[in-house]
């Protein structure tokens, strides 16, 4: 009963606050200046990132069915407010993208903003709950501020189930029992304006740990499973991390991809990084340079071993399934 009443009384607060952010954008675009240790949007530089990244969907290697899915949720509406507006379909909202380590969620996130030329706000759970304890909830009200005063804005909470985490677990902190309902209140505040529209995007790779208040409509409703490459995704990573390095001829990428099978994009992107860095250092004690060959993939990988266990997979399965 008391947690309903805080979540009505933020609620309040954050409609109360609907006007104020309008005289912001206003503000903003005036050059309007700031305090000291903010950026003009009013987010302290050192807990969160605003820009406005250049990645794209086609950067990143695989997961076709997750970026159709998003883009279907987000980009298009985005793109195309109007033919949104006549089919009812809401512009903004929120995604949880689930699954292994490494597999390139915050890759996704940022390639959302880059793909909708929007702000995109990132931060991270450890340093506000760390470094602001007693300010959490401030904090998290001049994000969402912020991201409101752009017309169009991707926030992203990297392990989002540490700063959202169950109820339960949230009651043995003071500052956790208070940040959930805030970003509840928060999110519950989205609304689509003309010409403005907010997307949030929560990552973790723990998604059972989340309040389940969390993730009902109208909040992380879109549940995302970003899972290991495919072998075609594979190959592409494989090409992008070897890219103009010098290479043996012995070196068959399509069938080194389909041996890693059951690793995760960053695990590839190790493996290259480690067989380059000692090819190089052998080149430079031995005074002579020459190219990376078959074996020294060989050599890396006797002692490489997936950072995804099968254990890890059949979880994801089953909170995929709903059991």
């Amino acid at each position: 009963m008391k947690q309903a009443q805080e979540l009505v009384t933020l609620a309040k607060t954050v409609k109360e606050r609907r006007q104020k952010i309008r005289e912001q954008a206003a503000a903003l675009k005036a050059g309007a200046p700031r305090e000291d240790g903010e950026d003009k949007a009013g987010v302290p530089k050192d807990w969160t990132l605003a820009e406005k990244p250049k990645l794209r969907f086609d950067d990143i290697a695989g997961l076709d069915d997750v970026k159709e899915q998003i883009r279907l949720k987000m980009i298009l509406p985005f793109s195309f407010p109007e033919k949104a507006k006549r089919y009812k379909v809401k512009t903004g909202g929120g995604i949880l993208l689930y699954g292994p380590p490494g597999t390139g969620k915050t890759m996704i996130a940022k390639a959302v903003a880059g793909e909708l030329d929007a702000t995109f706000f990132a931060i991270a759970p450890s340093e506000i709950l760390n470094k602001w304890v007693g300010e959490s909830e401030k904090n998290i009200r001049k994000l969402f501020d912020a991201a409101r005063a752009c017309p169009k804005a991707v926030v992203f909470i990297d392990e989002v189930e540490s700063l959202i985490p169950k109820r339960r677990d949230a009651e043995a902190g003071g500052v956790m029992a208070r940040v959930v309902p805030q970003i509840l209140a928060e999110l519950d505040g989205f609304e689509a304006r003309e010409g403005q529209s907010v997307m949030f995007m929560g990552a973790t790779n723990e998604p059972w740990s989340i309040d389940y208040a969390m993730l009902r409509p109208g909040r992380l409703d879109e549940k995302v499973y970003v899972g290991l490459p495919d072998e075609a995704a594979r190959k592409r990573i494989l090409e992008l991390n070897l890219k103009d390095i010098p290479l043996c001829d012995d070196v068959d990428q399509p069938a080194l991809a389909k041996r890693l099978d059951g690793y995760s994009g960053a695990d590839i992107a190790y493996l290259c990084r480690k067989v380059a860095e000692q090819t190089f250092l052998e080149s430079v004690e031995l005074s002579h340079e020459r190219p990376v060959a078959e074996a020294d993939f060989e050599r890396v990988l006797r002692t490489l071993r997936p950072s995804v266990t099968t254990a890890d997979l059949e979880r994801f399965k089953k909170f995929k399934s709903g059991s």
